[in-house]
C-alpha cells in the first residue's frame, strides 16, 4: 500500500539527490572561479614584471633582499585597539562612578554603544580589560559590575 508517509519518504529522497547535485554544481563553479581568478593574477604578474626592465628588476630584488627596513610601510585600517578600549573605558567608568548601584553590562553596553556608536562584540572581555585597567571596577556578580569609590580615597591617602 502506497499512503502519504511513503510519498513523503520517497519526496525527502528526490530533494536529497537534487541538492547532491547542486552542491557539486555549485562546488564546480567556484573551483572554475578560484582557477580563473589565480591564472588572472599570474598574468598580471607577469605584466608587471615585463614592463620593468631587466636591469631595474635585479636591483630591486636585491635592494628588498638586502634592506626590508627601507621600504616605507603604510599603515592601513583603523587606529589601534588600545586607543579605542581606552576611550571606552572612560565613557564606563564615568557611567559607574554616576550610578549608586551596580550595574549590568548589558545597561552599560546599551549606554556606551548609544554614545560612541561603536559596537563592543563580547562585553565580558571588554568588561576584563577595563578592569585590569581601573581596580576601583568590580565585578560584584555575573553581569554587574560597580565603582568602588573608597578603594580610590584610600590610594589618595
Amino acid at each position: 500500500m502506497f499512503d502519504e508517509r511513503n510519498a513523503l519518504k520517497v519526496r525527502l529522497e528526490q530533494m536529497n539527490d537534487v541538492e547532491k547535485t547542486i552542491l557539486a554544481e555549485i562546488h564546480k563553479e567556484r573551483n572554475y572561479i578560484f582557477n580563473r581568478l589565480r591564472e588572472l593574477d599570474e598574468q598580471e604578474a607577469v605584466e608587471k614584471t615585463s614592463s620593468i626592465p631587466n636591469n631595474n628588476r635585479l636591483s630591486q630584488t636585491n635592494d628588498s633582499k638586502s634592506s626590508p627596513a627601507s621600504i616605507p610601510r603604510i599603515r592601513k585600517g583603523r587606529p589601534s585597539r588600545r586607543s579605542k578600549t581606552t576611550k571606552l573605558g572612560e565613557i564606563v567608568i564615568n557611567i559607574l562612578k554616576e550610578a549608586n548601584a551596580p550595574v549590568r553590562g548589558k545597561e552599560l553596553k546599551e549606554k556606551i554603544e548609544s554614545t560612541t556608536d561603536s559596537h563592543i562584540a563580547n562585553m565580558t572581555t571588554f568588561m576584563n580589560t577595563i578592569r585590569e585597567s581601573d581596580p576601583n571596577i568590580i565585578k560584584v556578580g555575573r553581569g554587574l559590575y560597580l565603582y568602588d569609590q573608597n578603594t580610590q580615597e584610600d590610594t589618595n591617602q
